[in-house]
């Protein structure tokens, strides 16, 4: 009878050790928990954050006052359109928006565009005060690329201006970083190039619309230059 007591004593001895190392253990692990939880929620805070921080650079890019935006600058530059006539970069200032086809005259995809940007050329124009040139980047390079400029306008006969531009100083470090022809640029009246360029051709939809996009922030952004 005796054995039988010490062997319930021992018995309940043991539970209530085991429930007291059970609950110490809970314990042990209740902090880690709340540890864990706090680092997804600060987890969670970062993402916020991050996506915070994401709409700023988006709001940024859509910022369409240039100066302040530190947008790249459309350096001076002296060049002649295919009737002779001089222009410059004060000539960009006399429009909100000016719209810049840039090709050379070793480029078939630039030279085969042009039958088609004269369309184009019509339509933007016939925005107020947005204007449309090009600019053929190695008219003047030698002999043999002043008259292959000079064959091709006569072919293509461009509506437009079709400038031949020096292609120096800070106009040909300018240039250096074109790496697709034919490349067009959306610049507002202070020289300022507004948005993404548009590379390749102008002769599908989806390019004209980024351009388009672009012509509107460049006007945008002449009107907070005023």
């Amino acid at each position: 009878m005796k054995n039988k007591i010490l062997v319930a004593i021992l018995a309940a001895l043991t539970l209530t050790a085991c429930g007291k190392a059970n609950t110490e253990k809970k314990a042990e692990e209740k902090p880690e928990t709340k540890q864990e939880e706090v680092k997804k929620e600060d987890a969670k805070e970062v993402k916020e954050d991050d996506k915070k921080q994401e709409a700023k650079k988006d709001d940024k890019t859509e910022a369409v006052d240039a100066s302040k935006a530190g947008a790249k600058m459309l350096p001076d530059f002296k060049a002649t359109d295919q009737d002779g006539k001089e222009f410059s970069k004060e000539d960009i200032g006399k429009n909100d928006a000016t719209v810049i086809n840039l090709w050379f005259t070793g480029c078939s995809a630039c030279v085969e565009e042009m039958a088609e940007l004269n369309d184009l050329a019509t339509k933007i124009k016939g925005q107020d005060k947005v204007n449309f040139i090009s600019m053929c980047t190695d008219k003047n390079y030698d002999d043999s690329t002043k008259q292959a400029y000079e064959r091709i306008v006569k072919d293509k006969k461009p509506t437009y201006q079709a400038l031949g531009v020096e292609n120096e100083g800070d106009m040909k470090t300018f240039l250096e970083n074109i790496f697709v022809y034919p490349t067009t640029i959306v610049v507002d009246k202070n020289g300022n190039v507004i948005g993404d360029p548009v590379e390749g051709a102008l002769t599908n939809p989806d390019q004209q619309a980024k351009l388009q996009k672009n012509i509107e922030k460049a006007i945008e952004s002449s009107k907070m230059a005023k």
